[in-house]
């Protein structure tokens, strides 16, 4: 509840919100994971809430406070609580020292089109089925959607019930540095991937 840091010429203002929070359950169950999902919780608000779930198992949630509490509390802002299982904390995993690469990463930027209704989860479940070990990681970092009420137009134009995400992929190797050819074969088997599991296409 209230801004993340102190005030302070150099940052702007910020409240907290659910992706801070979010974060921090992420850092807590770290480095096993977790999937957020659509959820509901009595103390939480309406649609504003995500149950957390790891191996197929709802662990707790996460979200803003009902505004009946706000309310009657008189709180001028929505605090951001998360409640999860004891026992899913306890079981995680101590991390294991690892020697950092010598060798340089390689990013590369997917803008992908999908259906309104297809979930950040999803996609990145998608990516991450490919089981690549040069595939390290992934991250959502843009989202656009076209203006209600505007008509599509032109080749790579977005239907009113579609979305572009853009997604960043992080290759590395331990071994050697990594060839142009070796990223674009996994990238194509990302591409696939996501075609198969949640319809997408690359934008145009």
């Amino acid at each position: 509840y209230g801004p993340v840091e102190m005030v302070q010429w150099g940052t702007p203002s910020h409240s907290v919100d659910y992706f801070d929070v979010k974060g921090d359950v992420e850092e807590l169950l770290a480095p096993m994971g977790c999937e957020f999902r659509p959820g509901d919780h009595p103390s939480m608000h309406p649609g504003r809430c995500a149950s957390v779930w790891r191996e197929g198992a709802c662990i707790g949630h996460v979200g803003e406070l009902h505004p009946k509490w706000r309310q009657r509390y008189e709180l001028p802002q929505p605090p951001v609580l998360f409640e999860l299982s004891l026992e899913a904390v306890s079981a995680g995993q101590v991390p294991v020292f690892s020697p950092v690469s010598r060798f340089q990463p390689v990013e590369r930027d997917l803008a992908i089109v999908v259906n309104e209704t297809i979930t950040h989860a999803a996609v990145m479940a998608a990516v991450k089925g490919v089981g690549d070990v040069l595939l390290r990681d992934a991250v959502l970092f843009d989202v656009y959607r076209p203006k209600k009420g505007a008509e599509p137009s032109g080749a790579g134009a977005l239907a009113t019930d579609e979305k572009s995400l853009a997604v960043r992929l992080f290759f590395s190797r331990d071994d050697a540095n990594l060839t142009d050819a070796e990223v674009d074969a996994v990238v194509q088997r990302v591409l696939g991937e996501l075609e198969r599991r949640v319809s997408a296409r690359l934008r145009a």
